[in-house]
């Protein structure tokens, strides 16, 4: 699990724990939100981030190096991000054969706004980001740079969300267990809120004589 993941959860398994003796139902919804201070700082931990490319046009790798001035909307995010591809090679077909030219390396800059959608039945997070506004580090690498903004701009791309837990709780002469699921993300300005349903079931304990 990446240290974003483990963060959301951790906090999830604290507050979880301190509401349980007072969810009464099976489908009350527990409201969660993360201040975007938390958010920056877990972001922050885990990059750069890096990951091949590999497309009809593009060949290499590419890694987010900074995402900065993190901004939580209404229902949408916004950053400026700096992106870096190494040993890339453009692609481009001549006479039904595939021409691989070598470009090497390459910075971009660019301000990008996302949207968020999530599906429950699922667990998975769709982030869907639009670069609004984008400077390369070499204008003479131009077609490499329109390349790179084709892999990523306007396309939902999936994060599985991990099935959290249960917490198992020993009242003593029963074990009580509280499994969870979450119904909802959303963005709202300056916080990630998460909608949490708590299942809850108790068994009696097994005793030997």
């Amino acid at each position: 699990m990446n240290p974003l993941k483990t963060c959301v959860m951790s906090l999830l398994f604290v507050l979880l724990t301190a509401m349980a003796p007072f969810a009464s139902t099976q489908q009350e919804t527990i409201t969660m939100t993360l201040p975007d201070s938390v958010l920056k700082k877990a972001i922050h931990k885990i990059l750069p981030l890096k990951f091949g490319v590999q497309s009809k046009t593009l060949l290499g790798s590419v890694s987010i190096d900074k995402i900065d001035k993190l901004q939580l909307l209404e229902n949408k995010l916004s950053s400026h991000i700096t992106l870096s591809g190494h040993k890339l090679n453009l692609v481009t077909k001549i006479g039904g054969h595939d021409i691989r030219m070598k470009i090497g390396t390459l910075t971009l800059n660019f301000q990008c706004d996302a949207t968020i959608r999530f599906d429950a039945p699922t667990q998975t997070l769709y982030l869907k980001p639009v670069i609004t506004e984008m400077q390369s580090a070499n204008s003479k690498k131009a077609d490499v740079a329109a390349a790179l903004v084709l892999l990523f701009n306007n396309r939902e791309f999936p994060l599985q969300i991990e099935k959290l837990r249960p917490i198992m709780a020993d009242t003593g002469n029963k074990i009580l267990n509280i499994s969870m699921d979450i119904a909802n993300i959303q963005l709202r300005p300056n916080i990630l809120q998460l909608d949490i349903t708590p299942r809850i079931t108790a068994t009696n304990k097994v005793t030997t004589k």
